[in-house]
């Protein structure tokens, strides 16, 4: 169920027509980090923006079906927080410069240096996070804790939060909750769709998570196509509310459905370790009862 954690990785959409400059932004951007979609057309680009979430647009900034002023445009009307970097030749500085007031990040010049293309895409992903880290919950503090696919918090700060939880909670007795999240069949829907429709899932999955989740819970990618929340000041009962919401939410907007396993602390445990192993198992049990439901942990399931 349960695939290894990957290295970040960040959805760069490239829109080009050019093999040759193409082929030069691929080799420059060789890295498990980068996964590029190309695209030949502002259409396409429209069309992929809406779908998906990229941390980059390249583009050129002449495209062959629209202006490309507009086309910044309208990309920016999608989404503030995507960074364009711009290609261009020197004939056509203007136009770059005039793409710039539009909001585009930065511009490269043709022939592409594949170290200046390097560092400008890098600097734009780390200012991609900063535009959210300013402009939306307090989760997206840290760029080292994000995952780059889905937009909420990585496994590792997962487990940060966890200790923070459990260490304040043993200074001012109160409960939490966490979930433990598997969307089902998701290799089956991404081996019949494809990887590009399976991270589409992976990220409109998280952010109906966060959508439907409070200001003070967290919402964390825990590894492959499992997801995790903590429920800030949330006992087992009140999860279990949260719970059949969020199914029924899950169930009416997403193409797929989720299976859920809950532990409460302190009522199912007393330290992180055991906290985690209740809500897994409650998670199998879910999977093993015919999966789109959520289980409770209870003592049965240690035997």
């Amino acid at each position: 169920m349960r695939n290894d954690v990957k290295t970040r990785e960040f959805n760069i959409l490239v829109i080009e027509d050019d093999d040759r400059t193409y082929n030069t932004i691929k080799q420059a951007l060789i890295s498990p980090e980068y996964k590029l979609h190309r695209v030949t057309s502002g259409e396409e680009a429209l069309r992929l923006a809406k779908e998906g979430y990229f941390v980059a647009i390249i583009t050129e900034v002449q495209i062959g079906d629209m202006n490309g002023i507009e086309l910044v445009r309208r990309l920016r009307k999608l989404d503030q927080r995507i960074n364009i970097i711009g290609l261009t030749v020197y004939a056509f500085v203007n136009l770059a410069v005039e793409a710039m007031k539009e909001g585009v990040y930065s511009y490269l010049l043709k022939p592409l240096n594949t170290e200046e293309l390097n560092l400008v895409v890098r600097r734009s992903i780390e200012n991609t996070f900063l535009l959210i880290q300013a402009g939306q919950r307090k989760y997206y503090q840290d760029i080292a804790t994000m995952d780059g696919l889905t937009g909420v918090y990585n496994h590792r700060h997962f487990h940060e939060m966890l200790d923070w939880n459990i260490s304040h909670l043993n200074r001012s007795p109160q409960a939490f909750s966490l979930f433990i999240i598997d969307i089902d069949d998701f290799k089956k829907y991404n081996d019949t769709k494809g990887h590009v429709e399976g991270d589409k899932i992976l990220h409109n999955f998280a952010q109906l998570l966060v959508a439907s989740t409070r200001d003070n819970d967290t919402v964390f990618r825990y590894g492959g196509e499992e997801f995790a929340v903590i429920l800030s000041q949330t006992d087992q009962w009140a999860a279990q509310k949260v719970a059949e919401r969020l199914l029924v939410i899950v169930r009416s907007r997403m193409p797929v459905t989720m299976s859920m396993g809950l532990a409460s602390f302190p009522m199912n445990a007393q330290v992180k370790s055991d906290l985690v192993t209740r809500a897994d198992k409650a998670l199998y049990r879910a999977k093993a009862s015919g999966k789109n439901r959520l289980c409770t942990y209870d003592a049965g399931l240690d035997k």
